[in-house]
């Protein structure tokens, strides 16, 4: 392995922390990020403060059974925190610098890679430094014993640069695989979309579940991580302390922070210097796919052609729709309701259904123009029609979101037992909506375009505008309300209604419908006459 320079690898962190910063001075999302550490830190940081005041005066007469168990979950929480960051941070954007190919001829792969590493850990102990000081502060106030709060200030700043090194040493491996395996390159979407669904059951099952917190801190008290509790112990005087078990920590500890930032180098040489599988595509001008089963002959050609162009985009590069699986993650609360309870909430189908509803329509027509990025000029200059534009977009999320939403709806009506008449107008409900939200969508990606390009991860996309969605949002919150306000009436209980359900029900539904039928046909004929009329500057 190549010698690493420690001062081109503080140059390269340098670098990396200089455009962090400007990276969240500059935009929206940044202040937003920066003004929520600046308001949450601090408050959990008193909150840790107080609670290690209160441990600190009990810890001299606590069993030391007990002390290494509450020693064993704050590090397993530390660990599973920062892994959880980390492991994401590097797979999407942190596992290679950008231009990797014109920095590798300048500069070693050991310095540059060293550099991440360094500014990845100045990240998080800038993140982490409020939290562990204030635990730190707690129990040497709480217990009188300085040397408490020294072991327990260096055990947990160990424990925090091991877990970002063995973290970052797993998200390499993750993207190697991925640059490595066929398999795995041609099914990235399906296996991340199921890696980011097993990670949200995990966090509601650990964040909520006592018997499975119990559970996994039972596991982690049966690993070494439980021996670190020793090292706290030898500093607190009257207290049974296992020095052997306190050495073997501090040993295993200090020793595999090396081994850990050997083992990402190592890593990130075998992934920068890759060759990435390309998997094979093999064209066949006679093959029928099923989206030309489905639009072939029901659809004009160009229109035909730019939903097929959107599906294909969405499958090659799901990065550029995957804001669209956001409102799924409202379903989290209710998932939790069935994972802990055992019982389907009886609004579960109509939260779901509105989830798909707006993953439909934001998907493809929310930024029409800006949607089309290098390619716009030859889409304004085509032989199609605004209206034929705008109808491919639309079809192209409204298509597969009737089939996901009646899916979801059904199948949770089925499960939550709901009534016949319930069930209906919810599906109902919700396949008006879904048919209806993609031009709504294009209505405000069009008042609303955006063409400045975001990283998103390390590739440039154009995403919607946030005003773009909040507009879209609105407008869909007030085409659903009437009949999601009539379910919701009818499902939740006791509520005393002056008029029979199937009356409400039908009210509600017959409002709904009449709305979307203005809401999507306003919004539709406006953006096909935005897109027909418009003009690049």
């Amino acid at each position: 392995m190549t010698r690493t320079n420690p001062r081109r690898a503080a140059l390269v962190a340098r670098l990396e922390l200089r455009r962090t910063w400007r990276s969240l001075r500059g935009s929206t999302r940044g202040l937003l990020l920066l003004a929520g550490g600046c308001l949450m830190l601090p408050l959990y940081s008193l909150a840790i403060g107080v609670m290690a005041l209160f441990g600190g005066r009990e810890i001299a007469s606590s069993d030391p059974a007990t002390v290494r168990l509450a020693t064993t979950g704050i590090l397993a929480f530390l660990v599973g925190l920062v892994a959880f960051m980390v492991v994401q941070r590097t797979i999407k954007t942190n596992g290679e610098p950008d231009a990797v190919d014109g920095l590798l001829t300048t500069a070693p792969y050991a310095d540059i890679a060293a550099g991440l590493l360094g500014a990845e850990l100045c990240r998080m102990f800038a993140i982490m430094a409020g939290p562990l000081l204030a635990l730190t502060v707690g129990l040497t106030v709480g217990s009188g014993l300085p040397l408490l709060g020294a072991a327990t200030l260096a055990t947990t700043g160990v424990v925090v640069a091991l877990a970002v090194l063995g973290s970052y040493a797993a998200g390499l491996a993750v993207k190697l695989v991925a640059a490595r395996s066929e398999f795995v390159a041609r099914h990235r979407a399906t296996l991340g979309g199921a890696a980011s669904l097993a990670l949200v059951l995990f966090w509601i099952l650990g964040s909520s579940a006592l018997g499975v917190q119990l559970a996994l801190l039972r596991a982690a008290t049966q690993s070494p991580l439980s021996w670190t509790g020793d090292i706290v112990l030898l500093t607190v005087p009257g207290v049974g302390a296992d020095a052997l078990s306190a050495a073997v920590a501090a040993t295993a500890l200090l020793g595999s922070v090396p081994l850990a930032g050997v083992a990402s180098l190592r890593l990130a040489e075998r992934l920068w210097y890759a060759d990435p599988v390309q998997p094979a595509h093999e064209f066949d001008a006679a093959e029928r796919t099923l989206s030309d089963r489905l639009l072939d002959g029901r659809v004009s050609t160009p229109t035909r052609v730019v939903a097929q162009k959107s599906w294909l985009r969405a499958k090659r590069a799901p990065f550029t729709v995957q804001f669209a699986i956001a409102p799924f993650f409202l379903l989290a609360l209710q998932f939790r309701t069935v994972l802990l309870g055992g019982t389907v909430p009886p609004t579960l189908p109509l939260t779901a259904g509105l989830a798909s509803t707006t993953a439909a329509g934001a998907a493809f027509t929310l930024n029409p123009l800006g949607g089309e990025e290098r390619v716009l000029p030859l889409t304004l200059t085509a032989d199609i029609s605004g209206r034929a534009f705008v109808t491919g977009l639309a079809l192209a999320g409204a298509v597969p979101g009737v089939v996901l939403t009646a899916l979801l709806v059904v199948g949770f009506g089925l499960a939550a037992g709901s009534a016949p008449a319930t069930l209906g107008v919810t599906l109902l409900t919700t396949l008006v909506a879904t048919v209806t939200a993609p031009a709504i969508a294009a209505a405000a990606g069009v008042v609303f375009p955006k063409f400045d390009r975001s990283s998103v991860g390390n590739r440039e996309v154009t995403l919607p505008s946030g005003f773009a969605f909040g507009f879209y949002a609105s407008v869909l919150g007030i085409v659903v309300a009437p009949g999601s306000i009539a379910v919701w009436l009818a499902v939740v209980e006791p509520f005393a209604l002056p008029l029979s359900s199937t009356v409400l029900l039908a009210s509600g539904l017959a409002v709904t419908v009449a709305l979307a039928a203005v809401a999507g046909s306003m919004g539709f004929l406006y953006a096909a006459n935005r897109v027909g009329t418009y003009r690049l500057e």
